[in-house]
């Protein structure tokens, strides 16, 4: 604890009055700082206690910077921003009764070690959410990007509360609520100058490049993901977010119309490599997962069933003979029939260039029911969105670029010239860019509901007056400044599917998964590539060597994969073998799981310039039914005793 008055500062206080034995000489007498630092030297051991105390001139009392009606009002102070400029606290009101919601408010303090601290913002958190517990909250900032924080609430269902058995039984969900919020300004800008005058008097009169919120909230389940700051972070303006069922790389950046150094975050579509000759991407192609089945419908109904994906395909000549058509694959032709008839309706093509782009996009469906061309079986969980694989057939149909007209003029099965120069697109590939404009140029864009079945989370995004921003589509006109949501998503179950099919040894033993965790073990933002390891729960049957095994067993393995946030493209890293549960809860498998991932990344871990960190208070103390002793601002030297 830092020193706050002088009986703390002699040797009768209850921090000085002992001392450890790097702190003092033989006679008993306290040796010199720089005479331990040279024992530091010597030995390659600091000694904890060597620098626990600050003088007491950078030290500052709350008390004394703060009003007292703050601190009744319940002012919940997290510590310094990264430049030092403020101090940022919290409040979470609720009303007396059972059946009120808890509402979050963040405040920046301007701080001037000689002044009282000056509030210049408050915002409310998580954008009018139906909040039931107290929650776990978490207020980050990125390595070098200092324009806007990200907080993170989550609860943990620990409270016996009405209202919480009422709205959730269930004790295997936990919400998460996320808000990123625009730092205030060091220095006003043009554009929120011009904002002050049109509205006088109205401190959160901002432009949106420091004005903007976006909030949004999603369902985990057990095995509860870790909060992983320090590699969900590390690339400046990404957040990565682990749904339990996939995980979401979000990036937010403010730009204004006729910037021309706009630059795609997320997804560069020009780094895929070439399809082959078919016109077909073998990498698009999603697991299959039986349509007769409750399994793969889901995380929680069962694992999806990967051993039908291994049965050699049905040969032609048979398939023909015996007249049958896979659901699968009726399901995608009528998919297909589907985007022709409302392109139809919308542009009204030809009839003979209708038929003809049909007929080459049937081919395609044919070769992947026979088994002779790359296309393997259809997935019909919930993973895909649909039967039918964006990188499965020709990007200009898949994408709405071209017409059908357009890929009418090659013959049947044969991809055109056109679509050879584009990149073919892996089909687990989900990517969405959304622009947020507060005043659309085109109001027939503003009536318009956005709707994209690709998007994974959806954002709700407004100024600091509390005014919703407005999703425009890509051909909309846009004017002034507008804010961008890129959302680049990987599907757990669909790379486990894919590693076991592809890369596993004991693919043939396997039989179904059961569960899964998600640990993300590093994050390269110069490369964009991010390394996580997946632990899993699954039925196999023994190896062979094992005489008189009929029965499948449940064993444990991991599933290293690297996920380019280029091209969307995972790579296998190391595929673990099988290790046998016996008698272990699933508790402590994952247990010992996360602890061999911390000690995994502890031995790769290469420490990061001083500047180069992700700033993260929270207020874990307080749910620890305690308070901090102090906020440090480590960069400056400076605390303020609490």
């Amino acid at each position: 604890m830092a020193p706050s008055s002088k009986g703390e500062r002699g040797s009768g206080g209850a921090s000085g009055g002992k001392r450890g034995a790097a702190d003092t000489g033989r006679g008993g007498r306290r040796e010199h700082v720089v005479r331990q630092l040279e024992r530091v030297k010597i030995s390659g051991q600091l000694s904890p206690r060597l620098f626990r105390k600050l003088p007491p001139r950078v030290c500052v009392s709350l008390k004394s910077i703060v009003d007292e009606h703050f601190l009744c009002a319940g002012h919940v102070f997290l510590g310094f921003s990264k430049c030092g400029r403020f101090v940022l606290s919290y409040t979470s009101t609720s009303g007396d009764d059972d059946f009120s919601f808890y509402i979050y408010h963040l405040y920046w303090w301007e701080f001037n070690v000689h002044s009282k601290l000056k509030m210049v913002r408050q915002v409310r958190l998580f954008q009018d959410e139906e909040i039931y517990s107290d929650l776990y909250l978490t207020v980050c900032e990125w390595p070098s990007d200092s324009s806007k924080v990200i907080v993170f609430g989550f609860n943990t269902r620990s409270s016996n509360g009405l209202l919480i058995n009422m709205m959730m039984s269930d004790e295997n969900h936990r919400d998460i609520y996320i808000s990123t919020v625009a730092m205030p300004p060091l220095v006003h800008c043009p554009s929120c100058r011009d904002m002050a005058i049109a509205h006088p008097g109205d401190p959160n009169a901002k432009c949106l490049q420091h004005g903007f919120m976006l909030h949004t909230k999603y369902q985990v389940v057990y095995p509860f993901p870790t909060f992983q700051p320090a590699f969900q972070l590390k690339k400046d303006q990404v957040v990565l977010l682990n749904t339990s069922y996939s995980l979401v790389a979000c990036a937010v950046s403010v730009h204004s119309s006729g910037d021309s150094s706009f630059c795609q975050i997320l997804y560069d579509r020009s780094r895929h490599p070439r399809s082959p000759a078919g016109g077909v991407c073998r990498a698009a192609v999603p697991p299959q997962c039986p349509a007769s089945s409750s399994e793969g419908l889901g995380r929680d109904k069962g694992p999806c069933h990967s051993a039908a994906a291994s049965r050699p395909p049905v040969p032609a000549p048979l398939q023909e003979a015996d007249n049958h058509v896979s659901p699968a694959v009726a399901l995608a032709k009528e998919f297909v029939a589907d985007i022709f008839r409302r392109a139809k309706e919308a542009k009204g093509p030809s009839p003979a260039g209708e038929e003809a782009a049909g007929a080459g996009l049937e081919h395609l469906l044919d070769l992947g029911a026979t088994g002779q061309g790359s296309l393997g079986p259809w997935d019909l969980g919930k993973s895909s969105g649909s039967c039918l694989p964006t990188g499965g057939i020709p990007s200009s149909a898949s994408s709405g670029t071209g017409s059908p007209s357009d890929a009418g003029g090659s013959p049947k099965g044969s991809p055109s010239p056109e679509l050879e120069s584009q990149p073919a697109e892996p089909g687990y590939v989900n990517y969405t860019k959304l622009r947020y404009v507060l005043e659309p140029s085109d109001l027939s864009e503003a009536e318009d509901e956005y709707e994209d079945d690709k998007i994974s989370l959806p954002f709700v995004v407004t100024d600091l007056r509390g005014r919703n921003l407005k999703p425009l589509k890509e051909t909309a006109v846009c004017q002034g400044q507008y804010l961008t949501v890129e959302q680049l998503t990987l599907d757990f179950e669909y790379v486990i599917n894919e590693v076991i099919r592809n890369d596993a040894c004991w693919s043939k033993q396997f039989c179904s998964f059961s569960d899964y965790d998600i640990v993300i073990l590093e994050v390269c933002p110069e490369t964009n590539q991010v390394v996580i390891n997946i632990g899993l729960l699954l039925l196999a049957f023994p190896s062979p060597d094992e005489e008189g095994q009929l029965r499948p067993k449940t064993y444990h393995t991991s599933l290293k994969v690297a996920w380019d946030l280029n091209t969307g493209v995972f790579v296998t890293v190391s595929v673990g073998d099988l290790t046998e549960v016996k008698g272990q809860t699933s508790g402590s498998v994952w247990s010992s799981y996360r602890k061999s991932c911390v000690d995994m990344v502890m031995k790769w871990l290469v420490p990061e310039s001083s500047g180069r960190y992700v700033n993260r208070m929270t207020n874990e103390a307080l749910h620890k039914g305690c308070s901090l002793k102090f906020l440090a601002d480590n960069e400056r030297y400076t605390w303020i005793v609490l």
